[in-house]
């Protein structure tokens, strides 16, 4: 269940949303053991309801949208020469990776700068994931991994949905967002795809410093991985040294857990990790 509440302020001429969440977190199952994509657990069991109440700035919001994205002109590029091809591509390549898009070394091809996004995002979010880690911390979570699965399960009772691959600005002039949504735009619209749902989870744990995250990119989906010491079951990747657990945040998935028709690509390495640093 999720409310939205707006409160605009005349006197400071300020807008603000308050948000009121409530979710399961799934992590809190006493599962015995899983038969695929399917959790036995034991009789009886049940899981931690958590709920708080975050408030956010529409200007703040408003300001990540404005500044993620690149006009849809910018894509196609008028040319002398081979030489002036390449110089304006450099060009356009400057300027997209000062909007959180990344322009490819081969092709007219562009996508999201993940690491750019998230960087752009923890300050506005910090509030917010305090708040979600004091809503954790007061029913009783304390371990590292605990108050990963809170966050996690937070994100992924947000709606699943797909973001279109631009938006149209105050001017009315198209802007190429490559179908992603910076993280205050996903927590205030309460919901987004896999990229943005994981934008977001990284956004957050990472603007209070809980854990590294990594993104796993495969042919049409996005995991999260983040470095904690596995438990018996998990399904993970190695990578710099170190374990990385996977979290799967478009549904309610516990940490460690990712739908059995990926894991094959997994074992196989047919994925690309992304360094958020």
């Amino acid at each position: 269940m999720i409310g939205l509440l707006l409160i605009t302020s005349s006197a400071s001429a300020l807008s603000t949303e308050r948000l009121d969440f409530s979710w399961n977190d799934i992590n809190t199952r006493d599962v015995l053991h899983w038969k695929g994509d399917t959790a036995v657990v034991r009789q009886g069991s049940s899981m931690q309801k958590l709920s708080c109440r975050i408030t956010l700035d529409s200007r703040d919001i408003d300001i990540a949208i404005d500044r993620f994205g690149i006009p849809r002109t910018w894509t196609s590029i008028s040319y002398t020469s081979q030489k002036d091809l390449e110089e304006k591509r450099r060009n356009l390549h400057d300027k997209a990776s000062l909007h959180g898009i990344k322009m490819m070394d081969t092709g007219n091809q562009f996508v999201i700068d993940y690491a750019w996004v998230i960087n752009e995002s923890t300050r506005e979010l910090r509030d917010a994931a305090k708040i979600i880690k004091s809503t954790a911390r007061r029913s009783g979570y304390r371990s590292k991994r605990e108050l990963v699965g809170a966050f996690a399960s937070f994100v992924q009772s947000l709606e699943y949905r797909i973001p279109p691959d631009n938006r149209i600005n105050d001017e009315g002039e198209e802007i190429l967002t490559v179908g992603a949504m910076m993280p205050l735009e996903t927590l205030s619209k309460q919901w987004g795809d896999c990229d943005s749902k994981s934008l977001l989870f990284a956004a957050l744990v990472r603007s209070i410093d809980l854990i590294d995250v990594t993104f796993i990119v495969m042919e049409d989906h996005l995991f999260a991985a983040v470095r904690l010491v596995p438990i018996k079951n998990d399904h993970k990747i190695r990578h710099k040294a170190s374990e990385w657990v996977l979290v799967e945040l478009t549904d309610a998935w516990p940490i460690g857990r990712v739908p059995e028709k990926h894991i094959g690509s997994i074992k196989d390495g047919d994925y690309t990790v992304v360094d958020l640093d």
